[in-house]
């Protein structure tokens, strides 16, 4: 599985095996998928805008994933929407949770029923977690030390009215980086404090755990012998949030700075 030279295709995800002998950490990458499968459109309004609000758009092109292969560093990206399947949600809450989107924008018309929920949730959402679990698994073969580990999405520059629901306290304003450990659990303090530092040395302000935590990807590689962190990348930095367009010189230099700190954060904590 881990040898091959291509991405290994799959309706749900690519996955981008290692190209060198050094097998040295993973990135996921759950929530920049725009696929919609049929079975789920009876389901939704039908409202594309409304679809393209929340998705961390395009966060698999802010990558070099060929040079990050050949650094021994695996990616898996997800096609699927998040607003059919949540990726970063355990099974008993992810299928078509958004309701609305963090615009209150409506989403979901009706809901499925057990049996159907069920049948998402193993077609959908289970086969992402198999292959984590696989490519952690095997890593930890390989390796002395913790695994290193990142899962990678991007935020709005500016929380909406569903966001301070959530954390009434947060700032109005947002970092370019945010790194999450979930509040110090999910890596040494050492490996969360070098992609902060990293970033910063790129002039780019960064917090930790300032909007987020992590999620359930965090969560369920913390179950390995990982460092595992969560980057969410503001799309202020990226990207038009109105349109949803890439801007072309902003991505020609965000790219390259986003893959050499993945690619120095991996070696360094890799023996």
């Amino acid at each position: 599985m881990f040898s091959l030279t291509h991405p290994q295709k799959n309706p749900l995800f690519d996955f981008y095996a290692p190209l060198s002998q050094d097998f040295r950490g993973l990135i996921s990458i759950p929530h920049s998928g725009e696929d919609i499968p049929s079975v789920f459109e009876k389901y939704l309004s039908g409202d594309l805008r409304a679809y393209k609000e929340d998705v961390d758009f395009k966060v698999n092109e802010l990558i070099d994933i060929p040079v990050l292969q050949k650094a021994g560093i695996a990616v898996v990206v997800a096609h699927v929407h998040r607003i059919c399947v949540d990726l970063n949600r355990a099974e008993n809450n992810c299928v078509l949770f958004w309701k609305n989107n963090t615009q209150g924008k409506k989403l979901v018309t009706n809901d499925p029923n057990a049996e159907e929920t069920q049948r998402f949730i193993e077609t959908f959402h289970r086969p992402y977690f198999e292959l984590l679990k696989s490519a952690l698994n095997d890593l930890e073969k390989r390796k002395k030390s913790p695994v290193s580990m990142v899962d990678l999405h991007s935020m709005p520059s500016l929380p909406t009215e569903y966001h301070m629901k959530q954390n009434p306290n947060q700032k109005m304003t947002r970092p370019d980086f945010c790194v999450s450990d979930r509040n110090g659990k999910t890596c040494t303090p050492e490996f969360i404090q070098f992609f902060q530092q990293e970033f910063i040395r790129h002039g780019h302000e960064t917090w930790p755990n300032d909007p987020y935590i992590g999620g359930f990807v965090t969560e369920f590689v913390d179950r390995f012998r990982t460092n595992n962190i969560q980057i969410e990348i503001n799309r202020r930095i990226y990207m038009d949030e109105k349109t949803k367009e890439l801007i072309a010189s902003k991505v020609a230099y965000l790219k390259p700075i986003l893959t050499d700190v993945l690619i120095a954060g991996f070696k360094c904590f890799d023996s």
